[in-house]
Protein backbone atom coordinates (compact mmCIF):
# COMPACT_ATOMS: atom_id res chain seq x y z
CA UNK A 1 0.00 0.00 0.00
CA UNK A 2 0.91 3.24 -0.81
CA UNK A 3 0.49 6.44 0.12
CA UNK A 4 0.64 9.77 -1.35
CA UNK A 5 -0.29 12.90 -0.11
CA UNK A 6 -0.85 16.41 -1.51
CA UNK A 7 -1.58 20.15 -0.84
CA UNK A 8 -5.17 20.73 -1.52
CA UNK A 9 -8.27 19.60 -3.39
CA UNK A 10 -7.21 20.57 -6.88
CA UNK A 11 -3.56 18.98 -6.69
CA UNK A 12 -5.08 16.06 -5.88
CA UNK A 13 -7.22 16.15 -8.91
CA UNK A 14 -4.12 16.71 -10.74
CA UNK A 15 -2.25 14.15 -9.45
CA UNK A 16 -5.78 12.00 -9.99
CA UNK A 17 -5.57 12.66 -13.62
CA UNK A 18 -1.59 11.93 -13.70
CA UNK A 19 -2.49 8.20 -12.73
CA UNK A 20 -5.32 7.69 -14.84
CA UNK A 21 -3.54 9.26 -17.69
CA UNK A 22 -0.34 6.79 -17.15
CA UNK A 23 -2.85 3.69 -16.64
CA UNK A 24 -4.78 4.29 -20.40
CA UNK A 25 -0.93 4.94 -22.17
CA UNK A 26 0.23 1.62 -20.21
CA UNK A 27 -3.11 0.29 -21.68
CA UNK A 28 -4.82 2.39 -24.17
CA UNK A 29 -7.62 -0.17 -24.22
CA UNK A 30 -7.85 -0.29 -20.59
CA UNK A 31 -11.14 -1.66 -18.56
CA UNK A 32 -11.43 0.78 -15.81
CA UNK A 33 -14.23 0.95 -13.13
CA UNK A 34 -14.98 4.59 -11.90
CA UNK A 35 -17.24 6.13 -9.83
CA UNK A 36 -19.14 9.03 -8.90
CA UNK A 37 -18.85 11.80 -6.03
CA UNK A 38 -17.57 15.05 -5.47
CA UNK A 39 -14.19 14.02 -4.76
CA UNK A 40 -13.61 12.63 -8.57
CA UNK A 41 -15.11 15.17 -10.10
CA UNK A 42 -11.77 17.80 -10.75
CA UNK A 43 -9.99 14.75 -11.59
CA UNK A 44 -12.46 14.58 -14.17
CA UNK A 45 -12.35 17.94 -15.51
CA UNK A 46 -8.63 17.60 -15.70
CA UNK A 47 -8.46 15.16 -17.98
CA UNK A 48 -11.25 16.32 -19.77
CA UNK A 49 -9.16 19.39 -19.94
CA UNK A 50 -6.03 17.21 -21.22
CA UNK A 51 -8.19 15.49 -23.83
CA UNK A 52 -9.12 18.52 -25.81
CA UNK A 53 -5.53 19.98 -25.62
CA UNK A 54 -4.23 16.48 -27.43
CA UNK A 55 -2.28 15.65 -24.08
CA UNK A 56 -4.42 12.54 -23.64
CA UNK A 57 -6.53 10.05 -25.20
CA UNK A 58 -9.20 7.44 -23.40
CA UNK A 59 -11.04 6.91 -26.61
CA UNK A 60 -9.95 3.16 -26.30
CA UNK A 61 -11.04 2.86 -22.86
CA UNK A 62 -13.77 0.76 -21.54
CA UNK A 63 -15.41 2.47 -18.10
CA UNK A 64 -17.86 0.41 -15.96
CA UNK A 65 -19.77 2.33 -13.02
CA UNK A 66 -18.99 0.94 -9.49
CA UNK A 67 -22.91 0.93 -8.36
CA UNK A 68 -26.00 2.78 -9.62
CA UNK A 69 -29.23 4.09 -7.77
CA UNK A 70 -32.23 1.38 -7.51
CA UNK A 71 -36.13 2.44 -8.50
CA UNK A 72 -35.92 5.43 -10.41
CA UNK A 73 -35.37 6.02 -13.32
CA UNK A 74 -31.58 6.55 -15.60
CA UNK A 75 -32.79 10.54 -16.47
CA UNK A 76 -33.19 11.44 -12.56
CA UNK A 77 -31.22 13.87 -11.47
CA UNK A 78 -28.58 12.52 -8.96
CA UNK A 79 -28.62 9.24 -10.33
CA UNK A 80 -24.93 8.13 -11.49
CA UNK A 81 -25.81 7.86 -15.13
CA UNK A 82 -26.42 11.28 -14.73
CA UNK A 83 -23.32 12.16 -13.01
CA UNK A 84 -21.51 10.31 -16.02
CA UNK A 85 -23.47 12.02 -18.57
CA UNK A 86 -21.74 15.55 -17.02
CA UNK A 87 -18.69 14.89 -16.10
CA UNK A 88 -17.30 12.16 -18.68
CA UNK A 89 -17.46 14.58 -21.05
CA UNK A 90 -14.57 13.15 -23.48
CA UNK A 91 -14.74 10.23 -25.52
CA UNK A 92 -14.55 6.83 -24.43
CA UNK A 93 -14.73 3.48 -26.35
CA UNK A 94 -18.26 2.77 -23.86
CA UNK A 95 -19.62 3.60 -20.95
CA UNK A 96 -21.51 0.81 -19.07
CA UNK A 97 -23.80 2.05 -16.11
CA UNK A 98 -26.21 -0.16 -14.14
CA UNK A 99 -30.32 0.34 -14.79
CA UNK A 100 -31.54 1.74 -12.35
CA UNK A 101 -35.20 0.56 -13.35
CA UNK A 102 -34.37 -2.32 -14.03
CA UNK A 103 -37.26 -5.17 -12.99
CA UNK A 104 -34.89 -7.36 -11.32
CA UNK A 105 -31.67 -5.41 -10.03
CA UNK A 106 -30.09 -8.27 -8.23
CA UNK A 107 -29.74 -10.21 -11.18
CA UNK A 108 -29.47 -7.23 -13.06
CA UNK A 109 -26.42 -6.27 -11.20
CA UNK A 110 -25.20 -9.67 -10.98
CA UNK A 111 -24.84 -9.59 -14.78
CA UNK A 112 -23.02 -6.49 -14.95
CA UNK A 113 -20.25 -8.26 -12.82
CA UNK A 114 -20.33 -11.11 -15.00
CA UNK A 115 -20.29 -8.77 -18.08
CA UNK A 116 -16.64 -7.29 -16.64
CA UNK A 117 -15.62 -10.44 -16.08
CA UNK A 118 -15.94 -11.35 -20.05
CA UNK A 119 -14.60 -7.64 -20.90
CA UNK A 120 -11.17 -9.18 -19.37
CA UNK A 121 -11.69 -7.58 -15.76
CA UNK A 122 -10.90 -4.51 -14.77
CA UNK A 123 -7.33 -3.27 -15.36
CA UNK A 124 -7.72 -0.20 -13.08
CA UNK A 125 -10.09 0.71 -10.47
CA UNK A 126 -10.64 4.44 -9.12
CA UNK A 127 -12.74 4.75 -5.97
CA UNK A 128 -13.78 7.60 -3.22
CA UNK A 129 -14.53 6.73 0.10
CA UNK A 130 -17.32 7.79 2.21
CA UNK A 131 -17.16 9.15 5.57
CA UNK A 132 -18.64 5.93 7.09
CA UNK A 133 -15.57 4.03 5.41
CA UNK A 134 -18.13 2.78 2.12
CA UNK A 135 -16.34 1.88 -1.00
CA UNK A 136 -18.56 2.38 -4.29
CA UNK A 137 -22.14 0.95 -2.41
CA UNK A 138 -20.35 -1.26 0.35
CA UNK A 139 -21.54 -0.14 3.22
CA UNK A 140 -20.65 -1.51 6.67
CA UNK A 141 -20.92 -4.79 7.40
CA UNK A 142 -19.67 -5.17 3.90
CA UNK A 143 -17.40 -9.26 3.94
CA UNK A 144 -14.52 -9.00 2.06
CA UNK A 145 -16.15 -11.67 0.07
CA UNK A 146 -19.24 -9.74 -0.52
CA UNK A 147 -20.02 -9.89 -4.85
CA UNK A 148 -22.38 -7.70 -6.63
CA UNK A 149 -25.69 -7.31 -5.24
CA UNK A 150 -28.64 -4.89 -3.95
CA UNK A 151 -27.67 -2.91 -1.29
CA UNK A 152 -29.91 -0.59 1.43
CA UNK A 153 -27.88 2.94 1.77
CA UNK A 154 -26.99 3.91 4.69
CA UNK A 155 -28.00 7.71 6.24
CA UNK A 156 -24.68 8.89 5.47
CA UNK A 157 -24.43 8.08 1.81
CA UNK A 158 -28.40 9.41 1.07
CA UNK A 159 -27.15 12.54 2.70
CA UNK A 160 -24.24 12.68 0.04
CA UNK A 161 -26.75 12.77 -2.66
CA UNK A 162 -29.41 14.95 -1.26
CA UNK A 163 -28.24 18.11 -3.37
CA UNK A 164 -27.77 16.28 -6.63
CA UNK A 165 -31.71 14.47 -6.09
CA UNK A 166 -33.23 17.63 -4.68
CA UNK A 167 -33.72 17.04 -1.00
CA UNK A 168 -33.17 13.40 1.06
CA UNK A 169 -36.34 12.70 0.72
CA UNK A 170 -35.72 11.90 -3.21
CA UNK A 171 -33.25 10.00 -2.46
CA UNK A 172 -33.57 6.38 -3.08
CA UNK A 173 -32.91 4.03 0.02
CA UNK A 174 -31.38 1.12 -2.46
CA UNK A 175 -28.95 0.86 -4.86
CA UNK A 176 -26.98 -1.85 -6.69
CA UNK A 177 -22.98 -2.11 -6.44
CA UNK A 178 -19.87 -3.84 -7.57
CA UNK A 179 -19.08 -6.07 -4.29
CA UNK A 180 -15.64 -6.02 -2.27
CA UNK A 181 -14.52 -8.93 -3.82
CA UNK A 182 -15.00 -7.55 -7.37
CA UNK A 183 -13.06 -4.45 -6.23
CA UNK A 184 -10.45 -6.49 -5.26
CA UNK A 185 -10.46 -8.02 -8.72
CA UNK A 186 -8.83 -4.97 -10.30
CA UNK A 187 -5.08 -5.39 -10.71
CA UNK A 188 -4.56 -1.95 -9.65
CA UNK A 189 -6.63 0.70 -7.10
CA UNK A 190 -6.82 4.18 -6.87
CA UNK A 191 -8.40 5.45 -3.46
CA UNK A 192 -8.65 9.51 -3.83
CA UNK A 193 -9.83 11.61 -0.09
CA UNK A 194 -9.95 15.17 -0.01
CA UNK A 195 -10.86 17.49 3.15
CA UNK A 196 -11.04 17.15 6.74
CA UNK A 197 -14.00 15.60 7.48
CA UNK A 198 -12.65 12.93 5.47
CA UNK A 199 -9.33 12.59 8.31
CA UNK A 200 -11.07 10.28 10.62
CA UNK A 201 -12.29 7.80 8.04
CA UNK A 202 -8.80 7.84 6.21
CA UNK A 203 -6.82 7.03 9.42
CA UNK A 204 -9.60 4.19 9.89
CA UNK A 205 -9.30 2.58 6.74
CA UNK A 206 -5.43 2.88 6.57
CA UNK A 207 -3.98 2.50 9.94
CA UNK A 208 -6.95 0.90 11.99
CA UNK A 209 -8.08 -2.87 11.89
CA UNK A 210 -9.63 -4.57 8.29
CA UNK A 211 -12.87 -4.87 9.26
CA UNK A 212 -16.38 -5.05 8.06
CA UNK A 213 -16.95 -2.15 10.11
CA UNK A 214 -14.55 0.19 7.60
CA UNK A 215 -15.23 -1.68 4.14
CA UNK A 216 -12.42 0.42 2.65
CA UNK A 217 -10.21 -1.29 5.05
CA UNK A 218 -10.77 -4.75 2.99
CA UNK A 219 -8.36 -2.93 0.36
CA UNK A 220 -5.71 -2.88 2.44
CA UNK A 221 -4.24 -6.75 1.26
CA UNK A 222 -4.16 -5.46 -2.43
CA UNK A 223 -1.16 -5.86 -4.26
CA UNK A 224 -1.54 -2.74 -6.18
CA UNK A 225 -3.29 0.22 -4.07
CA UNK A 226 -2.47 3.88 -3.50
CA UNK A 227 -4.04 6.00 -1.28
CA UNK A 228 -4.34 9.71 -2.91
CA UNK A 229 -5.91 12.40 -0.06
CA UNK A 230 -4.51 15.91 0.37
CA UNK A 231 -3.50 17.47 3.38
CA UNK A 232 -6.22 18.12 4.53
CA UNK A 233 -7.86 14.42 4.79
CA UNK A 234 -4.18 13.14 5.83
CA UNK A 235 -4.34 15.21 9.10
CA UNK A 236 -4.96 12.49 11.45
CA UNK A 237 -2.46 9.80 9.86
CA UNK A 238 0.48 8.71 12.16
CA UNK A 239 2.25 7.89 8.80
CA UNK A 240 1.78 10.79 6.50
Amino acid sequence: MRIEVVADEQALAVAAADVICAAVRSRADAVMALPTGITPIHAYAEIAARVARGDADLSHVTVYAVDEFVGVTAATPGTNTVFYRDHLTFPLRTLHVPDPAADDPQAYIRGFAEAIERDGGIDFCLLGVGVNGHIAFNEPGSTRESRARVVDLAPPSRDAHAATFGSLEAVPDRGMTLGIAELLAAETVLVLASGAHKAAIVRAAIEGPETADVPASWLRSHAELTWLVDEAAASQLSRA
